[in-house]
């Protein structure tokens, strides 16, 4: 069999495209997502059970914390996590992954960064472009996605410019219920989240100054702030990455975002080789 342990903020496609490999290749799946998001998973793999498409068992589903899900598994089956890298280590440094040899495959990279290119001076359309899609990839799904832009690598000369012309972008953004016209961003998946978003937000405060956003004061549109898992989008500026290094190793995993300068070509690509963990 092949088992596969599933991130919160994917709890459907990245199930999909997980099983859609195993299923033609003839083997059966159990799948473990997220204890937070996991009546979405269920909801669809009730669905697929219920058509009849699938041989009897080929998917199956463990909703909860799955512990002992890997405590049997053989080098005759698969285990593929998706999540923090700190978590899928720990998995994969298991004994008895190790002793049996066990094919494991960690999904914990993505490169979580944008660099400026010099000749996309403020006026051009890369420049216009650079800006629309870094704020796009801090508030599309309230930034809670592996591929979001965590750090903002621009050329020293336009920091001025990036970061006046991003504000201006996040402040157009109305956050509330997705339903309400104009909104632009929803919640994060849970109030957990927004407990842990916070504090890898405190720890980044220590070293860097925010210059949009707010941990507590910000307005919510259609939806009750208290009760909902809203949480503002913050923008940090870093003026020196080599020395303040925090916002290479932490990721907020919500819609947070540095921005940080660089003096030449090969000093941009030094800062965008300091990522560490999840975050390259």
């Amino acid at each position: 069999v092949v088992v596969h342990i599933n991130a919160f903020n994917f709890p459907i496609w990245g199930m999909l495209e997980k099983i859609a490999v195993n299923l033609l290749a003839g083997v059966p799946a159990v799948v473990k997502p997220s204890e937070l998001t996991s009546y979405l998973t269920e909801l669809m793999v009730r669905e697929i059970v219920d058509s009849g498409i699938l041989p009897a068992g080929s998917l199956q589903l463990v909703s909860g914390l799955g512990r002992g899900i890997i405590d049997h598994v053989t080098n005759q089956d698969v285990v593929t996590f998706t999540g923090s890298a700190s978590t899928g280590l720990k998995l994969k440094a298991l004994p008895q992954i190790i002793a049996n040899s066990v094919p494991f495959n960690l999904e914990a990279d993505s490169l979580n960064a944008s660099m400026l290119g010099e000749d996309a001076a403020p006026g051009t359309p890369e420049f216009d472009l650079f800006i629309k899609a870094t704020r796009a990839e801090i508030t599309v799904k309230a930034g809670q996605k592996c591929t979001a832009i965590r750090r903002i690598i621009v050329p020293e000369k336009y920091m001025e410019d990036v970061q006046i012309a991003l504000v201006k972008q996040l402040q157009k953004t109305v956050m509330g219920d997705p339903s309400v016209e104009g909104v632009r961003m929803g919640a994060l998946a849970s109030k957990l989240q927004v407990d842990r978003v916070r504090k890898n937000v405190e720890v980044l405060m220590e070293e860097q100054d925010i210059v949009y956003g707010n941990l507590d004061e910000f307005e919510v549109t259609g939806a009750d702030k208290n009760k909902g898992a809203f949480f503002s989008p913050i923008l940090f500026r870093n003026d020196d990455p080599f020395t303040k290094t925090k916002v290479h190793e932490v990721e907020a995993f919500g819609p947070v975002s540095t921005l940080m300068p660089y003096k030449d070509m090969d000093e941009a690509i030094r800062i965008t080789e300091m990522g560490r963990g999840s975050l390259v």
